[in-house]
């Protein structure tokens, strides 16, 4: 498995951290190195990732507005944002405007890896730090409102569909949506219920009557 990656920084030691993490691993190709969003957008006219590293605090674009255009114009890449940011608002942003993957830059490099190679195959990855608080959001918002979270119609639809184990892949096919959108539909299914994988999603919406 060979993982192009292009990393977006404007610290030259974070980015010197990161070269020589990836280094040690033979399934992963950088290709280019950008400290703004500028010379990304320029780097990805001749070089497109698999895999984008991006900082969420760019000196000349905010991160979520980067990743909203590399999502429109390249869809093929999968981003990471990596970042110091630790509150559930700026996961569930990014998440929104496309991104794959949420790392904070405190997380070790078996970490990291395991975020890069779960991005590259368009699966979604949420830092266990961050996803512990979102869940923690969740239980805590439901405790003071409706035990029964409210669902959308879509996500009725998609529930559904992943009950009756159809994989993202294929519901993205049936319902004629990206799998980007399917993927970000799963998320908030998993946060409205308080689960953490596709198991305990089935197992509470059955629970809470919401799966017939």
């Amino acid at each position: 498995m060979n993982i192009k990656l292009t990393i977006v920084d404007d610290h030259p030691v974070v980015v010197k951290g990161l070269l020589s993490i990836l280094e040690d691993y033979e399934q992963f190709q950088v290709l280019d190195t950008c400290n703004t969003a500028s010379s990304l957008l320029e780097a990805l006219k001749t070089r497109i990732p698999d895999v984008l590293l991006l900082d969420v605090q760019l000196p000349d674009k905010p991160g979520d507005e980067l990743a909203a255009i590399v999502t429109q114009k390249y869809p093929q890449v999968a981003i990471l944002a990596l970042t110091n940011l630790d509150q559930v608002f700026n996961v569930k942003n990014m998440f929104l405007n496309g991104v794959t993957g949420y790392l904070l830059k405190t997380s070790g490099p078996d970490l990291m890896v395991e975020a890069i190679e779960t991005v590259s195959q368009k699966k979604q990855f949420i830092d266990p730090v961050m996803k512990e608080q979102m869940l923690a959001e969740m239980v805590d918002a439901r405790s003071t409102t409706n035990p029964v979270p409210a669902l959308t119609q879509r996500e009725q639809e998609i529930l559904k569909l992943i009950a009756a184990e159809y994989t993202s892949q294929e519901i993205a096919a049936r319902l004629f949506l990206s799998h980007r959108t399917i993927e970000s539909h799963r998320l908030n299914l998993l946060l409205k219920l308080g689960v953490k994988n596709t198991a305990g999603l089935v197992r509470k919406a059955i629970q809470l009557n919401i799966l017939k």
